[in-house]
């Protein structure tokens, strides 16, 4: 099949798997091919456990809960992202605290994280953009020495890497995406 500009839009089995899942009933989470997904996400990241959210959005929003947040607390982010960066932990009442990027990467600049950091702050949530990785090394080394949690918006940056380790498997938690707009 191809699509009105002839290129290929199905690579194998995919409307048999759609149908597959609609004759079993599993429309909605938790069927096998959410199993399946767990499964591959865990090997082919590394990480301990992978869960399907609806969105990166919620995955996010996830994280928020499970860092216990509370209004004032503080969640260092990068001024450039999408705002549902910022929303996931403002609809907490955490209070998000922007550091500016680096023009070289469109990241965070992890220079920049030490010089945000108050008593209110819990977290550090850095955003790997257009799959290029944060420093992650010095902003671990940031986190620890203030016991700051790490999350990872990986939403652009599935299967992307950071000396070998893939990204949004390097914080306390992470976010992927497997969204068409992202890379």
């Amino acid at each position: 099949m191809t699509t009105p500009f002839n290129k290929p839009y199905m690579t194998g089995k995919e409307l048999y798997y759609i149908a597959e899942a609609k004759f079993g009933n599993m429309l909605a989470g938790d069927g096998p091919f959410t199993k399946l997904c767990h499964a591959w996400l865990e090997q082919n990241t590394g990480a301990a456990r992978a869960l399907l959210t609806h969105s990166c959005t919620s995955a996010l929003e996830m994280s928020a809960l499970l860092l216990d947040l509370v209004p004032g607390d503080e969640v260092i982010m990068p001024s450039y992202t999408f705002v549902s960066t910022s929303n996931a932990f403002v609809l907490r009442g955490a209070v998000p605290v922007f550091v500016d990027v680096r023009a070289d990467t469109m990241n965070i600049d992890e220079a920049l994280i030490e010089a945000a950091i108050t008593p209110r702050t819990k977290a550090i949530c850095v955003v790997h953009y257009a799959g290029v990785s944060c420093e992650m090394d010095e902003i671990l080394e940031i986190a620890a020495r203030h016991g700051l949690a790490v999350v990872e918006d990986a939403a652009q940056g599935i299967m992307s890497t950071y000396k070998g380790r893939p990204l949004g498997t390097i914080g306390e938690m992470g976010a992927l995406s497997f969204h068409e707009t992202k890379n």
